[in-house]
């Protein structure tokens, strides 16, 4: 038991030490890239933190935040269709959803008319969009940016390969390869960027899209239920 307990500890250890290896293999490859891509990677990793903070905020904000769980929204139709507004109200209780706020304004104007009962709670919708819609245009600006920065590293870093080509020839072929790989480097990293902005943004547009049709589906809920009154 003790040579098992003994060779268990030594594979165990053995894993660590390759691990922390691993890790450590890669931070130097990523501090290298980062080093090698030239003087652009300063704007493009600002630009790569600004995107994953805005992305971040709004995966809390519309996937936890404003999110209504399905088990409510099926009791929000339940005591909509028999008209029991009560059981609505504690449903809606703490919510802090935008189904949840137009319902709470539908039940304030429930007993006004028709008319103006739909138009505070079109109101009430036409205020949550930009809410909904908030810091998306940001990463809109770093899709199209992103490449550009990196186009940019691109040509810089070829210049500075020209640059060594005139003034050394091609005796020194590193000193030529740097300024090749800091203009690739600059590239992809522009390209990657977009890339992880432009499948965010959609992403984002998609749910932006699904609780305007919720809203707009809970409002007629409302004003069918009024009309049954």
């Amino acid at each position: 038991m003790i040579a098992i307990d003994l060779h268990v500890r030594c594979a165990y250890s053995s894993l660590s030490t390759k691990i922390e290896r691993q890790i450590m293999h890669t931070l130097i490859s990523i501090t290298e890239w980062i080093t090698h891509g030239g003087f652009m990677m300063i704007p493009l990793l600002f630009s790569a933190f600004v995107a994953l903070t805005v992305i971040f905020e709004r995966l809390y904000l519309l996937k936890k935040k404003y999110h209504l769980p399905r088990a409510s929204i099926a009791g929000i139709k339940t005591s909509l269709s028999k008209g029991n507004l009560q059981d609505l109200k504690s449903i809606l209780e703490g919510s802090e959803s935008p189904i949840a706020a137009v319902l709470h304004e539908g039940l304030a104007y429930y007993d006004t008319s028709t008319d103006e009962l739909e138009r505070r709670m079109s109101d009430e919708a036409q205020r949550w969009i930009p809410k909904l819609e908030k810091r998306l245009e940001i990463l809109d600006t770093i899709i199209t940016a992103a490449p550009l920065m990196g186009l940019l590293g691109t040509i810089t870093g070829m210049m500075s390969s020209f640059q060594v080509l005139s003034t050394k020839g091609v005796n020194e072929p590193n000193a030529i390869t740097g300024g090749v790989a800091e203009a690739l480097i600059a590239t992809a990293t522009g390209l990657i960027i977009a890339l992880v902005c432009l499948l965010a943004y959609n992403y984002f547009n998609s749910l932006v899209r699904q609780y305007v049709q919720s809203i707009e589906d809970a409002a007629n809920l409302v004003i069918e239920a009024k009309l049954r009154k």
